[in-house]
């Protein structure tokens, strides 16, 4: 099988695994703090009817929807939409779509751009999509709050085990003309990025873990976990373990490769660098680039490199990408 195709098994069996309502619940129990006090059945009842898994365009212009009519394409992006998206209601509500939340599960952090911007657009792309749909004319106040989730698989070691929210906040510039948040809290984009275990390594983050598994423990005592600490429960435990056991897989062979093309990289680098008594960071950035290529590193893990390795900032670091990698 072509690695593009078994990309493409792999996603669509993540986005099966999240898009599960028992599932689904713990993500928002645990990142959207509307949940944090309600039970998994609270919350479970309150997502409305059956996800939109990958056929939501995030794009609304004419020349970037398919014939289909069903995902949105652009040149440099390829195929573009929102992966899962379900429509749920708020806690003791009545409203019918209180929050829309788009989930996104990604296995790079780093694709040429700043994720959490791509996240930004999504969100308000969700909001104005609701236009002539949950509102219209003037009617503002039917507008709906909307949530980004991305989940991280393979994120940079110092965002490793971590979920941050960025929300939109009042700042008193003269005065305090603040309103109630009811008023402005309309998106929130949630970043949760997965690492290796250590003291951050409990709840949704441990439940993730265990869904993509990465080959830390076997699928059997995964699905044990999930069942007991995140009431996640497998009716057909076989055709689960084998959908698991691929998807590990698929997680733990893209991270394996990519690992091993950064190690080989760094050792040359540390010699090379070292070597030719280089002190510039420029000298440095060219030569690690330049190593990372010739081992066949991806331009996302060669930036994660950059970043670590010079400690400068992910500007700084696609200012020297953008310097030497197609040099």
């Amino acid at each position: 099988m072509l690695k593009s195709e078994k990309a493409k098994l792999y996603d669509a069996k993540a986005k099966q695994l999240l898009s599960r309502k028992d599932v689904f619940a713990n993500i928002l129990k645990y990142a959207v703090r509307e949940f944090k006090d309600c039970t998994l059945d609270e919350i479970i009842a309150c997502l409305d009817g059956e996800p939109e898994i990958g056929n939501v365009p995030v794009d609304d212009s004419p020349e970037l929807i398919d014939a289909a009519g069903s995902e949105s394409v652009s040149e440099n992006d390829g195929i573009r939409s929102f992966d899962i998206k379900y429509k749920v209601k708020l806690p003791n509500s009545n409203e019918q779509a209180e929050l829309i939340v788009n989930l996104e599960s990604q296995n790079k952090y780093h694709n040429g751009y700043t994720l959490e911007k791509r996240g930004i657009y999504y969100l308000s792309r969700l909001i104005s999509s609701q236009y002539n749909v949950e509102f219209a004319n003037s009617n503002f106040d039917d507008m709906k709050k909307v949530y980004s989730i991305w989940i991280c698989t393979h994120a940079p070691k110092a965002l490793e085990n971590t979920i941050t929210e960025y929300s939109f906040q009042p700042t008193a510039i003269v005065g305090n003309g603040a309103v109630d948040n009811k008023k402005y809290d309309m998106m929130s984009l949630v970043m949760i990025n997965l690492g290796k275990s250590d003291k951050n390594y409990s709840g949704l983050i441990e439940m993730l873990n265990l869904l993509t598994n990465m080959r830390r423990v076997s699928v059997e005592k995964a699905m044990d976990i999930l069942e007991k600490n995140y009431g996640v429960k497998f009716k057909n435990r076989l055709k689960e373990v084998d959908d698991m056991c691929n998807l590990s897989q698929g997680f733990y062979d893209d991270g394996k490769a990519e690992g091993k093309a950064e190690g080989r990289a760094e050792g040359i680098i540390e010699g090379r660098v070292e070597g030719e008594a280089i002190g510039r960071a420029e000298g440095e950035a060219k030569g690690l680039i330049n190593a990372a290529k010739e081992l066949g590193a991806s331009y996302e893990k060669t930036l994660d490199m950059v970043v670590d390795k010079l400690h400068i900032s992910h500007e700084d670091g696609k200012k020297y990408m953008d310097m030497y990698w197609n040099a």
